[in-house]
């Protein structure tokens, strides 16, 4: 079976989150991606997809909830993916831009998303239930 384990930080803003969106997935999600095994920690590529995806330098705060899904969201194929958070904060804002192949990157005001006027991924939901976006 696929075990893929991934990382990325909740940057909240003024009630906003930032969020991207890329050419593979129909919704928005936090940046983050796969963790490359054996040369990085989970808070190494939170750093390093963030700055891949968004061009932005972050803080890291502290971790949040762990989720772990059993299928992939999109193609429903039977796998573990293991999704660690962290709250991090932004210390370029002016500077941040979508990188090639994200394709847009945006703040979601927060209750918005509670209210389910944006399409997100199913972690994004899964941290305001826990309260960690709020």
């Amino acid at each position: 079976m696929t075990v893929i384990i991934a990382s990325g930080p909740a940057i909240i803003e003024n009630g906003k989150l930032l969020v991207t969106k890329d050419e593979k997935d129909d919704f928005y999600k936090i940046p983050g991606g796969r963790i490359k095994e054996g040369l990085e920690n989970p808070e190494q590529t939170c750093i390093r997809r963030v700055k891949e995806e968004a061009n932005a330098e972050i803080e890291i705060i502290k971790p949040l909830h762990p989720m772990i899904l059993w299928e992939n969201p999109q193609t429903k194929e039977k796998m573990t993916i293991v999704l660690l958070h962290y709250l991090a904060r932004l210390k370029n804002i002016k500077e941040i831009k979508p990188i090639p192949p994200i394709k847009e990157v945006k703040w979601l005001n927060i209750n918005e998303i509670k209210a389910g006027k944006h399409k997100t991924s199913p972690n994004i939901k899964f941290l305001i239930e826990k309260g960690d976006i709020k």
